[in-house]
């Protein structure tokens, strides 16, 4: 698993590097979640893309998830990613339910929510990473799989899941309506 919090150097595609301090995020972070959504809901040429969050919803996600949170080296808000462990298997929040998993099933089974990168620190690995970390935590913490689900028009974020094997299981309307790929990786499959 990497440690956090985590001071890391990654380069952009123009070979440019940042420092990036990633932590795990807590409820005093929801004004940073909230501005960081915004910010991508108005970058965003199609907002179905993404599925937005209540303040409350974020709080709740704060208070009762894995999050992360990432800073440029300037300061600067970059990124946030969301971690549903198999530690908090409610039919509501885990992805497993769609396949009609059992409560056991449910147990070892963990969620990818969300990841948000500002369209400025975009290009960095930025979301690689924070997979990398959500993947090693919910492994920590007893997880076989994972799930999650990415808008068919966002291609950039289901290739970052497909270079680590996770596999497109399925393709339905969820968040009221908005298509998504519901993606999965047994964890421990050769």
């Amino acid at each position: 698993m990497i440690q956090l919090p985590l001071d890391i150097e990654l380069m952009n595609g123009r070979g440019e590097p940042t420092v990036f301090h990633i932590r795990r995020a807590t409820p005093d972070d929801v004004d940073y979640v909230m501005q960081l959504q915004d910010t991508i809901m108005e970058a965003l040429p199609n907002k179905d893309i993404y599925a937005t969050y209540s303040r409350e919803d974020s709080l709740d996600a704060l208070e009762t998830d894995y999050c992360y949170i990432a800073f440029a080296d300037n300061g600067e808000l970059a990124g946030y990613s969301v971690l549903i462990a198999n530690t908090t298997p409610t039919k509501e929040k885990n992805y497993g339910h769609y396949f009609d998993y059992t409560d056991e099933q449910l147990a070892k089974t963990c969620s990818l929510d969300l990841t948000m990168v500002t369209p400025k620190w975009r290009g960095h690995g930025l979301q690689r990473l924070f997979n990398k970390i959500r993947i090693g935590e919910a492994i920590d913490l007893g997880a076989t799989e994972g799930y999650t689900s990415i808008s068919p028009e966002n291609p950039y974020s289901y290739n970052n899941f497909l270079i680590l094997g996770w596999e497109i299981v399925d393709r339905r309307d969820l968040y009221g309506g908005k298509d998504r790929y519901l993606i999965h990786k047994n964890f421990f499959e050769k």
